[in-house]
């Protein structure tokens, strides 16, 4: 009997266990292949504490005439060759985990391989749009369809008035595509700086147009981390009590939903990298905060626009509609 256990390092333990208790018979092979995602469990051991029981390969993407050869040079300069995305997704080794890591690359990668319920109704639809304009920053739009995220608009060098025209194009599409889904549709707006003049014209927009299922969300950086209740491992405490600022907050909300696999990400080599290389640290109240962008930029690191879009576009408030007052 021969098994091939393919992603194995994203496999259970326990299914792993109910496998290797079936190669006693002397003919039984198992054959385990995949991106090494996690430093732990039956495929992390195979090449490390149980090594000699299994025949070892590592597979570098740098070897293979069938990769694209601009695409990991892009990887290791924005990267760089030392870094956990470079490690697993090109040169095919175990990831070097640091401990000040906000959210863990084994997470990530296993979100970007989930498959949400396909008969579940649509409870929500969102976009998350982080703005630029023109410079090297890039304007990213994700949408998250029930917790499917994926990042159909990214540009540079455009006009905030393009921006705006982006986001109306996909509104229409979403009630074109889901037509089923009744509910509002969220424009979550990183409002500070460029943001804001995309905030307003959407607003216009919405009233010429007659958008009425639209909602436009604000979201400012420097806004008040807000009181509601998450987990924190040991039980419910309020979100403000946690996290120092909004970035730290919106971050925060993504990693919770992937840990309980709330999300399933886009496969792009981009977004797993900016979502696994932010640091986080920890004020003197003990609250957590994540390094800034010029943090980020001293180490070599591009600004994460799409990892902030993402962020955005899992970001839920409350929001009052004159229309509820209509019966």
């Amino acid at each position: 009997m021969l098994f091939i256990i393919d992603e194995a390092s994203g496999v259970a333990d326990p299914i792993m266990e109910a496998v290797l208790g079936t190669l006693s018979g002397e003919n039984n092979k198992l054959l385990m292949c995949g991106n090494p995602t996690r430093t732990s469990g039956t495929f992390f051991d195979a090449f490390n504490a149980d090594r000699a029981q299994y025949q070892c390969h590592t597979v570098s993407s740098r070897n293979s005439p069938r990769t694209n050869k601009d695409n990991i040079a892009s990887l290791d300069r924005k990267y760089g060759k030392d870094s956990n995305v470079v490690r697993v997704r090109v040169d095919g080794e175990f990831p070097e985990q640091d401990d000040d890591i906000f959210i863990m690359l084994s997470i990530i990668e296993h979100c970007t391989m989930l498959d949400l319920p396909e008969d579940v109704p649509i409870k929500r639809i969102s976009f998350g749009v982080d703005v630029a304009r023109y410079g090297g920053a890039e304007t990213v739009i994700a949408q998250n369809v029930g917790g499917k995220i994926t990042l159909p608009i990214m540009f540079r060098g455009k006009s905030l008035m393009t921006t705006a025209g982006k986001i109306v194009w996909l509104y229409r599409k979403m009630i074109a595509d889901y037509p089923a889904y009744r509910g509002k549709i969220y424009v979550n707006i990183d409002d500070t700086g460029l943001g804001g003049g995309v905030t307003d014209r959407l607003e216009e927009v919405k009233q010429e147009e007659k958008l009425g299922r639209m909602v436009i969300v604000p979201v400012n950086a420097a806004a008040r981390v807000p009181d509601d209740l998450v987990e924190d491992g040991s039980g419910k405490i309020k979100a403000c009590d946690i996290y120092d600022d909004m970035t730290a907050y919106l971050w925060g909300t993504v990693k919770d939903k992937l840990i309980a696999e709330e999300l399933s990400l886009e496969n792009d080599n981009e977004l797993v990298a900016q979502l696994s290389c932010r640091k986080q640290k920890m004020t003197s109240r003990g609250k957590l905060y994540l390094e800034s962008k010029d943090e980020m930029k001293k180490r070599g690191i591009e600004s994460p626009d799409r990892a902030d879009a993402v962020a955005l576009s899992c970001y839920e408030i409350e929001t009052f509609h004159i229309d509820s007052l209509i019966s």
